[in-house]
């Protein structure tokens, strides 16, 4: 029934070691994207965390800080498909249900407009307990149990979190490089209109030097 059960799902513990889901790019030119992540997930970190990094940058970042890597089989962020968001949160709950790491989280970039992408963390593992106020007129009968069936709900929950998350991540990552681009654009021609205003003021200077010389001669 759908009575008081326990789950080690809910279950936190001090000092925990945490692992961080990080989604980032494949490539650069996307302006503070990848950086401005990175930033705000080493300020997390410590001495025994643990990264799951998504997309090359991701993968390359974090291996050169030396921080350990759960594994480097997502290293290509755009190939990464629904189905490989299952996997990895299946991966996810058995370290977390084994004991290997006692906190999960999930780092990604939010899309707020074609001009703002925030950086954010969220926290999966272990999850909060929500007090419900309301009053049920029957119980729900649960087929193996309430615990067995809230259990096997939690790694399909985590995994449709991941998949928002790389989707929130890959319409940042291109809303960040149209605005790069746009913003390298503008500066490329501002720069060539003003060389082309000091090419034409050096070349009128000579013609008129030259003219200044003939006539001088004459």
């Amino acid at each position: 029934t759908n009575g008081e059960f326990a789950s080690p799902y809910f279950s936190g513990k001090e000092n925990a070691r945490a692992v961080y889901v990080v989604f980032a790019g494949d490539r650069g030119l996307a302006g503070g994207y990848n950086s401005n992540i990175f930033k705000a997930v080493q300020a997390s970190l410590d001495a025994d965390s643990l990264v799951l990094p998504v997309g090359k940058k991701a993968v390359e970042f974090f291996k050169n800080k030396n921080i350990p890597l759960i594994t480097q089989n997502y290293g290509a962020a755009e190939e990464v498909s629904v189905g490989d968001c299952y996997s990895l949160a299946k991966h996810l709950c058995q370290m977390y249900l084994s004991g290997e790491v006692n906190e999960v989280y999930v780092a990604y970039t939010q899309c707020v407009s074609v001009l703002s992408q925030v950086p954010m963390q969220k926290k999966l593992l272990p999850l909060e307990k929500q007090e419900n106020t309301q009053t049920l007129q029957q119980e729900t009968l649960y087929e193996g149990g309430s615990e067995a069936v809230f259990n096997a709900i939690v790694p399909e929950y985590l995994a449709g979190i991941l998949y928002g998350a790389l989707c929130e991540s890959r319409a940042s990552e291109q809303a960040a490089r149209r605005t790069a681009m746009d913003a390298a654009t503008q500066n490329a021609e501002e720069m060539i209109a003003d060389l082309s205003l000091q090419f034409n003021r050096a070349r009128q200077a000579a013609i008129t030097q030259e003219i200044t010389e003939i006539v001088a001669g004459s």
